[in-house]
C-alpha cells in the first residue's frame, strides 16, 4: 500500500509503497485513512526536529488524520501501533478514534484538528480560562492564531487582543484589539520600544497569552506585562508555537515583579487524553458554530509538492 515516509534525519519525503497491516488486535480498529493534515509539527517531527522526535527510520509521516471504519463510520484518529498516518490503512488503539460529527468534510476535520486543539488545549486545560477574562494571542495571522481568536470567544473571553506582523490579516481576525509589528525589528531598540509602547496600552488588562511565537516578541511582551501588572493579578503566559525564535532572554525582575506563570501546552506538557478531549471539542465546535479554515488540496502522489506549500491555506494530503 502507499506511505509518505521519511527515510534518516533530515531527509525529504517520498512516497513508497509498505505492507498493509497484516493484523487486528480485538482493542485496534482498522482504518481506510482518507485525509492527513501536513502541519510545521508533523514534519518537524518526522525529520527528527521537535522534542518529541525519535531517531527510528525509515518514519512514516503525519501524526493524525481522519479515515473510515469498513463499514463507513467517518473518524478521526493518531497514535497508529505502526507509526504514522499518511499511510492508505493503519491499525489503530480504539481509546485513540472518535466519531467526526455528522456533516463534517473530512478535509475540514483533518485541517481543523492541530489549530484547533493548540488554542483548546491552552485555554482550557493550561490556562483554564475563565469567562469576561482578557485573552492576548501573540501571532494571530497564522491559521492557529486566527483560529484561536473565535476559540477564545466560544470559550468564554470578553475581550480578544490580536498581535502579528501583518495589520491586513489581523484586521480579518475579527479581534477587539489589533497590535501589528509591520515594518518594525523587533531586534532593534528604537523598534523595541515603539512596540513596547503598543502593547503597554493594553497589557493591564490581560488576563490570558497564547503565545504561537516565542522569540523578541515574546521578550517583550513578559516585560511590558510585568510592569504594567505590577502583581495586581495572575497572567498565565501560554507557550505554543516558537515561528519567531526558539529561545529568549527572560531577566529574573520579570517573574519576581509579577504574578507572571510561565507554561508551555503541547505533546508531553498536556495528557495524551487531554489533547484528544481538546479535539473532540474543536469537532464540537466546528459543526456548532461553522468553524472552518482555509484548506489547499493534495494527492498523495504530489507529496514533493506538498510539502514545500506552506501551511496557509492548510495542506491536506488525501488518498
Amino acid at each position: 500500500m502507499r506511505a509518505i515516509q521519511i527515510n534518516e534525519a533530515g531527509g525529504q519525503p517520498v512516497l513508497t509503497d509498505i505492507p498493509a497491516p497484516a493484523t487486528v488486535d480485538a482493542d485496534q480498529v482498522l482504518i481506510n485513512v482518507k485525509a492527513v493534515a501536513l502541519s510545521n509539527l508533523a514534519k518537524r517531527v518526522a525529520q527528527g526536529q521537535h522534542y518529541s522526535s525519535d531517531a527510528h527510520y525509515p518514519k512514516t509521516v503525519g501524526l493524525d488524520g481522519v479515515g473510515e471504519l469498513a463499514d463507513g463510520t467517518p473518524v478521526y484518529f493518531d497514535q497508529p501501533v505502526d507509526g504514522g498516518t499518511l499511510a492508505e490503512q493503519v491499525v489503530v488503539p480504539l481509546e485513540r478514534v472518535l466519531e467526526l460529527p455528522n456533516g463534517l468534510d473530512l478535509k475540514q476535520a483533518a485541517a481543523l484538528a492541530n489549530p484547533g486543539m493548540s488554542s483548546v488545549a491552552a485555554l482550557v486545560y493550561r490556562a483554564h480560562v475563565k469567562p469576561g477574562e482578557t485573552v492576548l494571542i501573540n501571532g494571530a495571522t497564522g491559521v492557529a492564531g486566527t483560529l484561536a481568536v473565535n476559540i477564545a470567544r466560544l470559550l468564554g473571553a470578553g475581550k480578544v487582543i490580536v498581535t502579528g506582523r501583518r495589520g491586513a490579516a489581523l484586521a480579518q481576525t475579527g479581534a477587539d484589539v489589533m497590535i501589528a509589528s509591520e515594518g518594525l525589528d523587533l531586534e532593534q531598540t528604537e523598534d523595541r520600544a515603539a512596540y513596547a509602547q503598543s502593547i503597554g496600552a493594553v497589557a493591564s488588562s490581560v488576563d490570558v497569552v497564547l503565545d504561537y511565537l516565542y522569540g523578541a516578541s515574546a521578550e517583550i511582551l513578559l516585560d511590558v506585562l510585568a510592569k504594567k501588572t505590577a502583581g495586581s493579578h495572575t497572567v498565565r503566559f501560554v507557550q505554543i508555537g516558537s515561528m519567531a525564535g526558539t529561545t529568549i532572554q527572560l531577566p529574573a525582575s520579570v517573574l519576581r515583579a509579577s504574578k507572571i506563570e510561565l507554561m508551555g501546552s503541547g505533546l508531553q506538557s498536556v495528557d495524551a487524553e487531554d489533547l484528544q478531549d481538546a479535539i473532540e471539542h474543536v469537532y464540537q465546535l466546528a459543526q456548532r458554530y461553522d468553524l472552518t479554515v482555509p484548506v489547499q488540496t493534495f494527492d498523495v502522489a504530489q507529496i514533493n509538492q506538498a510539502w514545500d506549500a506552506g501551511n496557509n491555506p492548510r495542506t491536506v494530503i488525501t488518498f
